[in-house]
């Protein structure tokens, strides 16, 4: 089957009615949000879609970071890469509770709808805690990605387990808070939110863990509504872009295919696989689209290839049914060796 095309020159069709809202959140650091969300913006981008970013942790800031040395790379390195529109939006300096929180809602709506406009996707990263600006964020979310590590630590963030029985007792603080924001969401303007759990930094061994982990993520799913997803494997190549602002697929891209290892292959068909999980619309349709006319150029090509070939044996076979059509010039004079012969005879 034909892979999907990371190639911004293919530009995408406008969206039909608004920009598809992806928020990554998960209230534990450490699960590989930011990676994540980096690969997805890369992802979108290089299928020719416009995508606006917002960092809503502006202590942290990792995404920004990671797109300040991306630009960075930019200007040193002289490349061409594909760049989000980026805003970082600041908690708001009020003390009064409920006047912060007034602040950071109509902070956060302005930017998204100003971002809205100009985009076919937003793109959300939210910090490792829980902070009013991340549950505005949440409830706006089309589309909400929860990155854990395949460890009963990071399984505590969406239930708690009966560490006797490896039961789940009930849905964790934040698993009820994405379920409230639902509720939230279908209460303002009657949307639906899609919740996606992400097992990440996979192993490839078939551990005890690992088995319990995936029937504890299936039981959690059907319970509590969110679907599962592969996520990224361990791979050291996820880390170390990270200072030059560069994802799998810029590496691919700028390198050609040329001096990669069987892990960058992996890690971008890891990140194919996301975009499959996803399941929006305009996006499919769009990688169905790119991927029919590369099948019909490979087609094409494979014709072209196909003609070239009969010719060839056509002229081959031609040239052996009358062997003189292809006979050189003869020789104008005796080889050397019979004009000797002719001389010693005379």
């Amino acid at each position: 089957m034909t892979q999907p095309i990371f190639n911004a020159s293919t530009p995408a069709s406008a969206p039909s009615k608004k920009a598809h809202v992806i928020v990554l959140g998960n209230e534990k650091g450490g699960s590989g949000k930011t990676t994540t969300c980096m690969h997805l913006i890369v992802a979108l981008l290089r299928l020719g879609f416009s995508v606006g970013t917002i960092d809503i942790d502006s202590r942290q800031r990792s995404l920004s970071r990671y797109l300040e040395n991306r630009r960075q790379t930019i200007l040193k390195e002289n490349v061409a890469l594909p760049q989000p529109q980026h805003v970082v939006v600041q908690r708001s300096p009020f003390n009064i509770v409920q006047e912060a929180e007034e602040d950071d809602r109509e902070r956060f709506t302005k930017t998204l709808m100003r971002l809205v406009e100009a985009n076919d996707f937003i793109v959300v990263d939210s910090p490792g805690s829980d902070t009013y600006l991340s549950r505005v964020a949440h409830a706006h979310a089309d589309t909400i990605i929860t990155p854990i590590n395949d460890s009963f630590v990071d399984l505590d963030v969406l239930a708690n387990v009966d560490g006797q029985t490896m039961k789940i007792i009930k849905p964790s603080i934040y698993s009820e808070m994405v379920w409230e924001q639902k509720l939230m969401r279908a209460k303002r303007d009657g949307g639906s939110i899609e919740w996606i759990v992400m097992r990440n930094r996979l192993s490839n061994i078939d551990a005890k863990n690992k088995r319990f982990m995936t029937q504890a993520t299936g039981e959690l799913a059907r319970r509590i509504g969110f679907r599962v997803a592969p996520g990224f494997s361990e791979r050291v190549i996820f880390r170390e872009m990270f200072l030059q602002g560069l994802t799998v697929l810029d590496i691919m891209e700028m390198n050609g295919g040329v001096g990669l290892s069987l892990s960058h292959v992996a890690a971008r068909q890891e990140v194919r696989d996301l975009l499959k999980t996803l399941r929006i619309a305009k996006l499919d349709e769009h990688i169905n689209r790119q991927n029919e006319e590369a099948a019909a150029k490979e087609e094409a090509q494979n014709k072209k290839d196909e003609a070239k070939e009969e010719a060839a044996e056509a002229s081959k076979e031609a040239a052996n049914a009358n062997p003189a059509s292809v006979s050189s010039e003869p020789l104008k004079t005796a080889p050397e060796p019979v004009r000797e012969l002719e001389a010693l005879a005379s």
